[in-house]
């Protein structure tokens, strides 16, 4: 028996006739098993935005540190190089020449007319009048090099500690020295009536008497060093002589230290 078709007006009726479910909400995160594809798509949330800024200010900022990095690769390099070559000069300035220190020493110091007079009764005082004689003998120990000397200021004192006394100065004209040559300088001082106090006049008596009298010379000057007539560098030096006893003078010469740059002191 063949079935009937339903009519579509009797589908309308009977769908009429059923009752109507409500329809459930989905709980937030819910996925269907069976349909995937139904399911809401997960959402996160965006990011801030960077602020764009114009194109044209980023090559301004990388060109301008670009060159600064330039210049300073640049300067370093120069200043290096130069640094090199200065060392590679002195370097072969030391091979080549050996350059070595002049040697100072005070040869002998003579007293002559030392005598003392009073001053006022019972004052304390007294006028000293003195001539002496220093000898300074320089020697250039250098095969190759030349020392300038220029002019010099050369003072005198006599004692020691609470009784030192300055015996005057005197000013000495400069001179050349050639290699390997020694050259003897005479510095005369006087003083006319200095005053000093009674028990230094005393001591100083005393200690020219037994030859215990200490004397220092200290010379102020600019040393130059040439290679033949060429001068290549010249200094300001302060060379201090002395701080021996006659006695010892009598025997052998005094040791001098040279002084340069305030600072630097240099056995001669």
């Amino acid at each position: 028996m063949e079935q009937k078709q339903p009519t579509i007006a009797g589908d309308e009726e009977m769908a009429a006739e059923k009752p109507l479910k409500p329809v459930l909400q989905k709980p937030p995160g819910f996925r269907d098993q069976q349909n995937p594809q139904s399911s809401a798509p997960l959402t996160f949330p965006s990011r801030r935005p960077r602020p764009i800024h114009p194109a044209s200010l980023y090559p301004e900022k990388k060109r301008r540190w670009g060159f600064c990095r330039v210049f300073c690769c640049c300067v370093c390099i120069f200043v290096s190089v130069i640094l090199l070559l200065l060392l590679i000069a002195v370097a072969v300035f030391f091979l080549w020449y050996s350059p070595k220190l002049p040697v100072v020493r005070l040869a002998s110091f003579k007293i002559s007319n030392f005598n003392f007079t009073d001053g006022k009764s019972d004052d304390g005082w007294s006028f000293m009048t003195a001539d002496a004689t220093a000898m300074l003998d320089f020697r250039n120990r250098n095969g190759k090099l030349r020392f300038y000397y220029g002019d010099a200021d050369v003072a005198v004192i006599l004692g020691e500690k609470d009784f030192e006394t300055d015996l005057g100065s005197t000013k000495v004209k400069g001179f050349v020295e050639t290699p390997g040559n020694r050259t003897a300088v005479i510095v005369p001082t006087k003083v006319r009536r200095r005053q000093v106090d009674d028990p230094t006049a005393k001591r100083l008596q005393a200690e020219l008497k037994s030859k215990q009298l200490l004397v220092k010379v200290t010379t102020k000057t600019k040393v130059g060093l040439a290679v033949g007539s060429r001068r290549i560098v010249t200094v300001g030096v302060s060379i201090r002589c002395g701080g021996v006893r006659l006695q010892t003078l009598d025997s052998q010469m005094a040791k001098c230290t040279i002084k340069m740059l305030k600072w630097i002191k240099l056995r001669s």
